[in-house]
C-alpha cells in the first residue's frame, strides 16, 4: 500500500467525510487593483479569466456529492467577484441551496442598487481598508496600499458609504486590513474608525504559500513589530469600552476558519487547501476530485496535525485548541506540514 493510501484509510477511520464544510471559489481573475502582498499579484494570477456559471454550480454539486449534504459558507473570492457577471445568479443559487454566501472584495465596482439587492438578502460583505478614511493625509498611502492611483483609492473608500447606505453594518460587513511594514502604524487609527461606525474588522498578516524569504519581510512586518500594533490596538478598545480581545493567528484576534474543513476552487480548475496555499490537490476534470483533493496528504497533514506534533512557537501555547497553529500554508511554505506558525508575535507580547 502506498503512502497517500495508507493517509486516505487513516483519514476515513479518523475523520468523517462531512469534515468538508467550506467552500472558497475564485470566481474571476480580474481586479482594478494590484496590491503588494497579494498572493494573486506575487502569482502572476490577476486577469486571466473567470469561471463560468456552470462550473461554480458543478463545484457545489460535486461537494455534495462527497459530504452528503451542502456545504455550510461559499468566499466569493476573485481578483473582485463584483467584476463577475454571475454574481446575482450565483447568490440566489447558494441561497436557495442553503448555503451562506460570503464576498470578498475591493467594493470599487459597487453601485446603490447592486449593495442594496445584497443587503435584502443578506449577503456578508467583507471588504478592504488600510487607514482611517477621515485621514486626507493617508490617502497616498491606501493608493500605495492597492498598488492603483489616488482617485481610485478614494472610489474605493467611497465605496463604503454606499453598503453602509444600503443598511450594511457589522456582523454583515467588515473591512479587511492587510498588514503590511507601510501601513502597520496606521492600524489602531483604522480599528477606531471601524468601531465607531460600527463596521467590522478583520486584520489579517500576510501569508506566504512560499518559502518565506527577505522579499517577504520586505513588505510584510515581523512579530516584534506586529506585537507592538496588537499593545496599540488593544489600547483602542480600552479606550472604546472593549475588553481586551484573545490575541489568535492568523487574523491577530481570529484564528483561520478553514484550517481542514475547507477546499479552495481556482479560476483554471485547480484545487487548493486555501487561497495562500501553493500546492494543488487536483483538478476539477480529475475522475472524484473532491475526494482526492480532500484526501491528499496535505490535508490528511492537516486532520494529523496535534499540539504533541506541532513545532515552536505553538506546541508550548495555551492558545492552541483556538489557534491551531495559525495559518498553516504559511508553514508548509517552509517546507515542514508540521512546522509552528513562526510569524506569531504572541511570544513578545508574553515578554514584554
Amino acid at each position: 500500500m502506498n503512502e497517500l493510501n495508507k493517509l486516505s484509510r487513516r483519514y476515513d477511520e479518523q475523520a468523517p467525510r462531512a469534515g468538508l464544510k467550506y467552500g472558497i471559489i475564485e470566481v474571476t481573475t480580474r481586479c482594478q487593483c494590484a496590491c503588494p502582498g497579494c498572493y494573486m499579484v506575487r502569482r502572476d494570477s490577476l486577469n486571466k479569466g473567470a469561471v463560468p456559471l456552470a462550473r461554480a454550480v458543478r463545484v457545489l454539486d460535486m461537494c455534495r456529492d462527497y459530504t452528503g449534504c451542502e456545504l455550510e459558507t461559499m468566499d466569493l473570492l476573485g481578483g473582485d467577484p463584483l467584476l463577475w457577471p454571475h454574481l446575482k445568479a450565483y447568490c440566489t443559487i447558494l441561497l436557495k441551496r442553503g448555503i451562506l454566501p460570503w464576498v470578498f472584495t475591493n467594493m470599487i465596482a459597487i453601485t446603490p442598487e447592486m449593495a442594496r439587492w445584497l443587503f435584502e438578502r443578506q449577503v456578508h460583505i467583507t471588504g478592504k481598508l488600510n487607514i482611517n478614511p477621515d485621514n486626507a493625509e493617508a490617502m497616498p498611502l491606501q493608493a500605495e496600499m492597492i498598488g492603483q492611483r489616488l482617485g481610485i483609492a478614494k472610489k474605493m473608500l467611497a465605496a463604503i458609504s454606499i453598503f453602509t447606505d444600503a443598511g450594511y453594518r457589522q456582523p454583515l460587513f467588515r473591512l479587511q486590513n492587510l498588514i503590511r511594514r507601510s501601513n502597520i502604524s496606521l492600524v489602531p487609527d483604522y480599528y477606531r474608525w471601524c468601531l465607531q461606525h460600527g463596521v467590522g474588522t478583520d486584520l489579517e498578516l500576510m501569508a506566504s504559500g512560499e518559502p518565506i524569504d527577505q522579499e517577504y519581510f520586505r513588505i510584510a512586518p515581523n512579530p516584534e513589530e506586529l506585537a507592538a500594533m496588537i499593545q496599540n490596538v488593544q489600547a483602542v478598545r480600552a479606550e472604546c469600552g472593549l475588553p481586551e480581545a484573545d490575541v489568535l493567528m492568523p487574523h491577530v484576534f481570529g484564528a483561520c476558519p478553514f484550517f481542514d474543513k475547507g477546499l479552495y476552487f481556482a479560476v483554471d480548475g485547480s484545487i487548493r487547501a486555501c487561497s495562500n496555499s501553493s500546492v494543488t490537490l487536483a483538478n476539477l476534470d480529475d475522475p472524484d476530485p473532491i475526494r482526492k483533493a480532500y484526501e491528499s496528504p496535505l490535508i490528511c497533514n492537516r486532520l494529523k496535525l496535534s499540539q504533541a506534533v506541532v513545532g515552536e512557537p505553538c506546541r508550548s501555547c495555551d492558545r492552541w485548541e483556538r489557534c491551531r497553529g495559525g495559518c498553516r500554508a504559511t508553514a508548509e511554505g517552509t517546507g515542514d506540514p508540521f512546522g509552528g506558525y513562526m510569524l506569531c508575535p504572541v511570544p513578545h507580547l508574553l515578554a514584554g
